[in-house]
């Protein structure tokens, strides 16, 4: 059972008397002095905030490192034409070379014969094929003196018959001893003496019959008669020179070359030579022969170059002058001197590639256009490559192109 909770009546209080209460002086108000505070706080935070941006300006923060293999640059901005795309090409080598053209084959045609000039059949610039008369002398003294000598001729072996018969008899009355040796050998001496004034006659006939034969001036070549120096009715003396012939089928240029390159230049190589007065025709020749001596005074080496002139269109003394292929290249790749570079691992260009300057390794392989270009290995068809003189690109670097 729960026990009855106890009440208890309250405590009667006994009245105090009330004791009157000193009086009191006003407070002063709290709401200024905490405004102050506040202001003060509010001054101090502001020289603080100051403060700190002066040394922030001062000392500015170190830029925040970028992730690795992010290269934070300006790409180098490069021109059209300090980039070039590398093509196979055929290269060509060749020695600069000039001279005068002449014909390969010309005759001096000159008198054979000591005589009146009867007929000249040519002229200047004529076309006559071998064989065809240029001239004729007269025949008339030409044939007395053939006459003659064929008579002479024929009275030494009428007498080398006579000789022969005086020697056939002594032989047999010297076997019998009616002739005595002596008149063997006299007739014997007779006999030899007219066998050999026979022989004289008969190359003096042959003589006369040649010089008939060249009364008639015949051309030796097919060509075109280039001078004529005799009229007719003159009295020629033997070697006067009559017509000069020459052939224009072929001819060749007689050039010179500075010593230095004739090293490059051999029998066969072939040549390419424009001529005064054709314009832009070229015409193909070949090395036909090389001087073996520099022309005095000078330190140029005649070269000969053959040309087929079938046509006729070159005619002697025209100025020419060309190159001769001494060395060429078909599929070659080839860049300017500049573009290649060096390096502790050897040479190399710098090759575009993803906007990008890449290290690409390559082998000297010949030198063309007289050092203007180098023929290379390394490089593959496209490749973009870097043939300004830029010294301070290095690989791996970011580059954009402009212009075209």
């Amino acid at each position: 059972m729960t026990a009855p909770q106890r009440t208890f009546p309250p405590a009667q209080q006994t009245p105090q008397p009330q004791m009157p209460s000193p009086p009191q002086e006003d407070a002063p108000p709290r709401k200024p002095r905490r405004f102050g505070r506040l202001l003060a706080i509010l001054l101090v935070l502001l020289a603080a905030g100051g403060g700190i941006a002066l040394w922030r300006a001062r000392n500015p923060a170190p830029p925040s490192p970028t992730p690795a293999g992010q290269a934070a640059e300006r790409p180098v901005e490069l021109t059209a034409l300090e980039v070039t795309a590398v093509a196979p090409r055929a290269l060509a080598e060749t020695v600069r070379l000039s001279g005068s053209v002449s014909p390969m084959e010309q005759s001096a045609v000159k008198a054979e014969v000591a005589a009146r000039l009867a007929e000249v059949a040519v002229r200047e610039g004529q076309a006559v094929r071998r064989g065809e008369m240029l001239a004729r002398f007269d025949t008339v003294e030409l044939t007395a003196r053939l006459n003659e000598k064929q008579a002479n001729l024929e009275g030494a072996r009428a007498q080398l018959v006579l000789a022969e018969k005086t020697l056939t008899k002594n032989r047999t009355l010297n076997r019998s001893n009616i002739v005595s040796d002596t008149s063997l050998d006299q007739a014997e001496s007779s006999f030899g003496f007219q066998r050999a004034q026979v022989d004289a006659l008969a190359a003096q006939v042959e003589l006369a019959r040649k010089a008939l034969r060249d009364a008639v001036v015949l051309s030796p070549i097919d060509g075109i008669v280039a001078t004529r120096t005799v009229n007719p009715g003159e009295n020629l003396a033997v070697n006067a020179a009559m017509f000069t012939v020459v052939d224009l089928s072929r001819v060749e240029v007689e050039a010179t070359v500075p010593a230095e390159q004739v090293a490059r230049l051999a029998v066969g190589q072939t040549a390419s030579l424009r001529v005064e007065g054709f314009g832009e025709r070229e015409f193909a020749g070949s090395v036909a022969r090389i001087n073996p001596m520099a022309r005095a005074g000078s330190r140029a080496i005649p070269v000969y170059v053959t040309i087929d002139n079938r046509d006729g269109a070159l005619r002697g003394g025209m100025f020419a002058s060309g190159e001769v292929l001494v060395a060429q290249a078909a599929g070659a790749i080839a860049v300017p001197p500049v573009a290649i570079r060096h390096d502790e691992q050897g040479e190399f260009v710098l090759a575009i590639a993803d906007g990008r300057t890449v290290r690409r390794p390559v082998t000297r392989v010949a030198l063309w256009a007289r050092g203007d270009l180098v023929q290379v290995d390394g490089l593959a068809p496209g490749e973009r490559v870097v043939t300004g003189n830029l010294p301070g690109l290095t690989a791996g670097r970011s580059v954009s192109i402009t212009g075209t």
